[in-house]
């Protein structure tokens, strides 16, 4: 290796390689280096364990030079002459195939020389004509655009971002990554997962809070697809079945009747009217889950709203203390507020109280989700298939007895 061979031309560094020579280092690194990476770490492992005066960056090194030795030529300036000058230029005034002919050329009059080296000469010439897309790229950013893109990052998508500033959404990122600022934006909103989650309140209790009105969704919009599984399904004629009963709602409709008709109710008239059914029925389909919306992300209007007059029916006592501070700090939570709504409901989430354990998989889950859980847990289904195979297998033995 280069830098082991001038250890040995130096009496100081001679003795540094005290157990291999620099042709046994360099034996050891090729035929670690045929096993791939882990036979390289073993082999700079049992270099290092014998001299421990070497560094693992210049056995790495070495190692590089021994299985490319073509790539570790010293580097060499082109030197360019008038008449190749001439040939460059002659050969782009003529077009695309004029400039792959001068190449052509150029290479083969000189095989040291890469194409790299003719196009960065070309461009050193003045040959190549930058686009408005390079030019406007390699435009410099001012304050204003910083602070801008600093307002809009995690709000805006960077493809947004980059119409206002009339730059690519490439460029963009590299500025955000620049500033040490995230690509990614948040969505407006919450998702039903999040709210279920952090307010332990359930997906199917958050849409029928959203067909009562008392929260809204960004876009309430029936979906195509669910429309069209509705529709193969047969169940549309569901009729009463399917109509809320408000003893399981949050709220009754003379207690929000003073609420007004928000949006996602005149969007599902008018899909009501479409497939000829009754609006209750398509509120109904929408909180069992049977019809989709397009965005069922919930407003940060609506969460206040709701945080604000019916703060008693989230259940303050199951949540933690992050969750509790940005209730009252964010989205003016009022604890008491719609106390007599909550207390109709109080039979129907006493099981959120309770606390159960799967035996099989150990997870501990609250309320009635323990038993769906249990119906659709993996190993529970793995238990009872591995018993079911044991009982057949004694009554088998059993028979041939």
């Amino acid at each position: 290796m280069a830098s082991l061979a001038e250890r040995r031309e130096t009496p100081r560094e001679r003795h540094e390689l005290r157990f291999f020579s620099t042709a046994q280092v360099d034996q050891i690194l090729l035929e670690g280096g045929k096993r791939g990476r882990a036979g390289s770490h073993a082999a700079i492992e049992r270099i290092l364990r014998h001299e421990p005066t070497l560094e693992r960056a210049e056995l790495w090194r070495r190692l590089r030079q021994i299985k490319y030795p073509a790539r570790n030529k010293p580097f060499q300036r082109a030197a360019w002459s008038a008449t190749d000058d001439q040939i460059l230029r002659d050969g782009y005034s003529k077009g695309r195939s004029g400039k792959q002919q001068a190449i052509r050329e150029l290479l083969a009059a000189h095989p040291d020389w890469r194409p790299h080296i003719v196009w960065k000469r070309a461009a050193t010439l003045g040959l190549v004509k930058q686009s408005s897309v390079q030019s406007s790229s390699s435009r410099p950013w001012s304050e204003c655009e910083d602070d801008i893109l600093l307002e809009l990052a995690g709000y805006k998508d960077v493809r947004v971002i980059g119409k206002r500033l009339h730059r690519s959404a490439h460029a963009v990122r590299s500025r955000l990554r620049i500033l040490g600022k995230s690509t990614r934006f948040q969505k407006e909103g919450y998702s039903l997962r999040a709210l279920s989650k952090e307010l332990h309140l359930g997906n199917g209790t958050i849409r029928r809070l959203v067909v009562q009105h008392i929260l809204e969704f960004r876009d309430a919009r029936i979906t195509r697809e669910s429309l069209t599984r509705l529709e193969k399904s047969g169940a549309l004629g569901l009729g009463g079945h399917d109509a809320i009963n408000p003893n399981t709602t949050s709220i009754s409709a003379t207690e929000n009747s003073t609420v007004r008709a928000s949006r996602a109710q005149r969007v599902w008239a008018g899909t009501a009217k479409e497939l000829g059914v009754s609006l209750q029925t398509v509120e109904a389909l929408i909180a069992r889950g049977r019809l989709k919306v397009y965005d069922p992300r919930i407003t940060e209007k609506s969460l206040k709203n709701f945080c604000r007059k019916y703060g008693s029916l989230i259940n303050y006592e199951l949540l933690n203390r992050e969750t509790r501070e940005w209730l009252q700090t964010t989205m003016d939570f009022v604890e008491h507020a719609g106390k007599t709504i909550a207390q109709r409901l109080e039979s129907h989430r006493r099981h959120a109280t309770v606390v159960r354990k799967c035996l099989a998989c150990g997870r501990e889950i609250r309320g009635n989700a323990f038993f769906r859980h249990t119906r659709s847990c993996p190993r529970v289904r793995n238990i009872v298939t591995d018993r079911a195979a044991d009982s057949n297998s004694l009554l088998c033995w059993q028979n041939s007895a």
